[in-house]
Formats: C-alpha cells, structure tokens, sequence
C-alpha cells in the first residue's frame, strides 16, 4: 500500500542519514537522527546546479521527498523547501509543490524540451519517462503533486498521438513503463483527474490487453 511504501522509505532514509561525525570518527547514531528529524522546524535542500532540475534525477525525491516519509515514522512536521541557488546572487526559496509546478510547466510540459528529447531517441524517451517516475515518487514519498500537474504531464505525453508514436518507436518499454505508472497512481489514489478525456484513456490503461 501506499502507507506502507512511505514508513519503509522513511525508515529507509532514517537508517541512510543516521551516521553521525565525532571529530575525525563516522558513528552511528540512530536515535539521533529519528529526534532531529522529528524536532525540526524546517528542512531544506540546496540545488546549485544550472543543468539539472528536481525531477531530472532520482536522488531530489529520494532525499527531499525521503526525508518527508521520515516525518511520517517519526512524528515530524517540518515545513521542506528547495533552495535553487543557480544564481547566487537570486536565490529562490520554494516548498515542493512550488517547485514541481514550476518544472513541469517550465521544462517537462515545453514543447522545445518534448521536441529536443526527440531528436535524442532512446535516451530522450527515457528521460521523458523518468520524469514521470520521479514526480510519482514525490506523490508517494511527500504528497506534494497535485493532480492537476499529473493532469499536464499525461496531456503533454500520453494523450499527445504523435509523441506516443516516438516512444513507441524509440523506446517501448519507456511507454510501457509510463503507461503502468500512470495508472498505478489513480489506482493507488495519488492522482485523481477531473478530465473525461484523461478519465477515459485511464480507464483503456488498466483494461487487460490495453495497448
């Protein structure tokens, strides 16, 4: 279950965070972590990084979205921002949800970035795929995606004939895998569209035998 993902992601991370330096020594410290995490006021992440965004790579929702499933086994509510210090002398404060938002309208929805994965074949079609897999891990590790973001991608995706084709072609399984994806959300609740159009393709996607 979705519950059950999130505590095994947060004492995951827990168990990952929980080494500690004394001086020149690692040691562990388990209890520690578990009452800095469930004691703090606010968690944020730095990215100072031009080239990259929090949905290109695993690692952001693996920590940021990570640390949000620790809240949940340790009792924490902290407030989790992104920090994009691309430029320092602009540094930008968001929560998750801003920051998501912003990426997928700015880059992962642009169809300059659609076209250019394109032109790129196989490894466009995974990158295209693998930001559908990293928003869905901050939908079940932080509950920061609203629908309407999953709405965007789906529409700038799966409904769009001609970018279907090009995964189709390029990378099978990348469609496949976001096919089972997409509907793995609705069906685990982390996305509920209120779009008849994306409604009915949901619906074709979790048929048996749905192409």
């Amino acid at each position: 279950t979705p519950e059950a993902g999130r505590q095994a992601a947060g004492a995951a991370w827990l168990a990952a965070s929980a080494w500690a330096l004394d001086g020149a020594e690692a040691r562990r410290d388990a209890q520690g972590i578990r009452d800095r995490v469930a004691g703090a006021e606010a968690f944020v992440h730095a990215q100072d990084l031009p080239e990259t965004d929090l949905l290109l790579a695993a690692d952001y929702a693996r920590h940021e979205a990570g640390f949000a499933a620790a809240q949940d086994v340790t009792g924490g509510r902290a407030a989790i921002y992104h920090l994009d210090n691309t430029d320092p002398a602009r540094p930008r404060t968001r929560t998750l949800t801003e920051e998501i938002a912003r990426v997928v309208r700015a880059r992962a929805t642009h169809p300059a970035w659609l076209a250019g994965m394109q032109r790129h074949g196989f490894r466009g079609a995974a990158e295209i795929a693998a930001t559908l897999d990293h928003m869905a891990a901050f939908a079940r590790l932080a509950g920061v995606v609203p629908d309407h973001l999953f709405d965007l991608y789906f529409e700038a995706t799966l409904a769009d004939p001609g970018l279907t084709a090009f995964l189709e072609e390029a990378n099978p399984q990348a469609l496949a895998a976001m096919r089972a994806e997409f509907a793995a959300l609705a069906r685990d609740g982390l996305w509920q569209t209120r779009r008849n159009s994306i409604a009915a393709a949901l619906t074709d996607l979790e048929t048996p035998n749905a192409s």
